[in-house]
């Protein structure tokens, strides 16, 4: 007999009228792939994609209402458009999810290049973008109350979602209401929790009216300001006894970016505390859902089984892999593709043009490739060997078998994994970790034929004789010979894989792009006193906004020291090295035990050279083709090995 693996997280939910099949929520996020106000097909296959890997709930990200636009113009949610809205609802509903549609608006935070009117909040102010705000009346409140219950019963009963989730959640309009920070109004809409309170009541109350008895309304909360004298857990839970009458479930975040954010080095199920106390308190009556990394099955199911929340909502696991639930249910936990949390769904440029995924080239792009086993084999069978066992290598051959192909990995050093071998010695970057492990265990799964300790020699060639290669081998780390004395010091890789190398207490890294600070934050997190110097005015400038607000919290957390605008003259080798830097025209000195360097890297490409004639087909991928993060891996080797075989 069938035993459920997670008998919580799948067991069915009954809100109103409507049944979720399971607990789990694929949560609004970035895609806002329009054209003109109009939804694009891809991202009427995005939704229907998540619907087919299982979720219980699958919701449309961010609907502006009432010239309240955050992030793009948005959606025209004009009668001319229903019917592109009534498909998007189709393409979700047709696989046994319920569809649902965010509601927002941004208060201050909104954009004036996406709306026509004047930027309004709770308070007239100049907002952190420099936008000047208008304080809103009692009018403008009404108008925006009627707007949500107009934009609510459109979307419910005109494009057929069956459920809407209003947007009360990070620093939009309606917690800058919540918030006694921002909230700095006179009238019986500031002072006191109650008057705090009373216009996001009176929202969720013109909601109710205009949808009627029968229809489900979620709304997305935050439980906590999390910062001193914001709004508190227990003020939501004041707030959540009076608006449970007008809605049928509350999904808990947290205001801070970080919070809804979070990066390898935040704590998993960041917001379970809120959702816990929110259940614990007795009050509410509708069920909890609790949504801020939450990563993998087992751990939604020790939430729901500990009674911490009803329900889990997931946003960047659903966009690693779709399929978690329906792997999780199928007893598949360890195909489910982990998530980074690299942030790079939502701070890469390409986000503003289309969404990308560090781990899932195909997101966001459904409707051009399908997904997965839609993919198919290739026309054609070829011979395929793959020149390096690092991350573009092993997803290259993994792609290439999973199309037919008879695919041969050659890798030089004893193990697979390249440079995400790092993560072995890592403290820090667990999900990385376990996606350097997925990846091998694809490989040793998919047919692939692994030669380690190889490199590839003529001989190999004559014995395979490939009718397509792709090299994949990496980058080799560029050394600052300009510094004198550079030979006592190695590169920040050598942290992680000769640890013997580190000796002593105090460290100096040279370089400090994200390579140099997460070394020094690994050594930070183990005991030791770093000092990362940078040339630049900023640390990391790579990094994205959202992962740098969680990066600059670690270094912050860990006590980091970081030096910018720092440039290295010499390292200068005693009992004790001495590191001289040039800031702003003086001469500084720093002691330190062992001293590494990250000034970059530089691609491996001299073996594409020597094989580039050596078969019809060869192909560049990874770090040997362009220097870059795991997205340029992962992409180019997944695209390179798609087009084998096909002509």
């Amino acid at each position: 007999m069938y035993t459920q693996p997670y008998p919580h997280l799948f067991k069915p939910l009954k809100i109103r009228g409507l049944t979720l099949r399971n607990r789990i929520m694929s949560a609004p996020n970035m895609l806002f792939h329009t054209v003109d106000g109009r939804p694009t097909q891809y991202y009427i296959s995005y939704l229907e994609h998540k619907a087919r890997g299982g979720a219980g709930m699958v919701t449309l990200g961010e609907i502006a209402v009432c010239d309240g636009a955050n992030h793009t113009p948005g959606m025209d949610c004009s009668n001319d458009n229903w019917p592109l809205f009534s498909e998007m609802a189709a393409c979700i509903k047709e696989h046994g999810a319920v569809a649902c549609v965010e509601l927002t608006h941004g208060g201050m935070n909104a954009r004036p290049e996406y709306n026509k009117g004047p930027i309004k909040g709770p308070v007239a102010c100049v907002n952190a973008m420099g936008v000047k705000v208008e304080e809103m009346t009692e009018q403008d409140m009404e108008n925006v109350a009627e707007a949500f219950a107009a934009q609510a019963e459109f979307w419910l009963k005109k494009a057929g979602f069956d459920t809407v989730l209003l947007h009360m959640a990070h620093g939009w309009l309606f917690p800058q209401f919540l918030s006694p920070i921002t909230n700095k109004r006179t009238d019986k809409y500031g002072g006191s929790l109650e008057n705090r309170m009373r216009f996001p009541l009176m929202t969720l109350k013109r909601v109710r009216e205009r949808v009627g008895p029968n229809q489900a309304v979620c709304i997305r909360l935050s439980g906590s300001e999390r910062v001193p004298n914001g709004f508190t857990v227990d003020d939501i839970i004041v707030f959540l006894e009076k608006a449970q009458e007008y809605i049928d479930m509350a999904e808990i975040s947290a205001e801070g970016v970080t919070n809804f954010f979070t990066t390898p080095y935040s704590p998993l199920g960041v917001n379970v505390d809120l959702s816990e106390a929110i259940k614990k308190s007795g009050k509410i009556n509708i069920p909890i859902f609790v949504i801020g990394a939450i990563l993998d099955p087992a751990q939604a199911e020790e939430i729901i089984a500990s009674g911490k929340a009803d329900g889990v909502s997931m946003s960047r696991a659903l966009i690693a892999d779709p399929y978690l639930p329906a792997k999780a249910l199928d007893g598949r936990t360890d195909e489910i593709v982990p998530c980074l949390r690299c942030l790079n769904c939502t701070d890469n440029d390409n986000a503003k043009r289309h969404l990308e995924c560090s781990v899932n080239p195909l997101i966001g792009r459904e409707a051009r490739y399908g997904f997965g086993e839609d993919i198919g084999k290739a026309k054609f069978r070829r011979k395929v060997l793959v020149v390096g066992g690092g991350p573009a290598g092993m997803q290259a051959a993994i792609t290439a078998a999973e199309r037919g192909h008879e695919v041969t990995l050659c890798e030089k050093e004893n193990a697979l994994g390249g440079l995400l071998r790092f993560t072995d010695n890592e403290s820090l970057k667990h999900e990385l970790r376990k996606y350097k492990e997925y990846l091998i265990r694809r490989v040793g799964r998919s047919g692939i034929k692994v030669l380690l300790n190889k490199e590839v020699n003529d001989e190999l060639l004559e014995r395979i004789r490939p009718d397509h290669i792709i090299v994949a081998t990496g980058s080799t780390p560029i050394v600052p010979t300009s510094i004198k004395g550079i030979e006592h010091a190695y590169h920040a890789s050598a942290i992680y894989f000769q640890p013997e190398l580190v000796k002593g207490e105090q460290i100096v890294i040279i370089g400090g792009g994200l390579v140099g600070v997460e070394a020094g934050l690994h050594l930070a997190n183990i005991g030791k006193k770093v000092t990362v110097l940078e040339m630049l005015d900023k640390i990391a400038p790579e990094a994205g906004y959202c992962y740098g607000h969680g990066l600059a919290l670690k270094v912050k957390q860990l006590g980091l020291k970081t030096i910018t605008e720092a440039r290295c003259l010499e390292i200068v080798d005693g009992k004790v090295k001495t590191v001289k830097y040039e800031q702003e025209g003086q001469e500084y000195s720093v002691q330190a035990d062992s001293v590494f360097y990250a000034v970059g890297m530089q691609s491996n490409d001299e073996p594409y050279f020597k094989l580039y004639n050596k078969a019809p087909f060869v192909a560049q991928v990874g770090d040997c083709r362009k220097v870059g993060k795991v997205v340029n891996a992962i992409h180019s080797a997944y695209f390179a090995a798609l087009d084998i075989g096909k002509f």
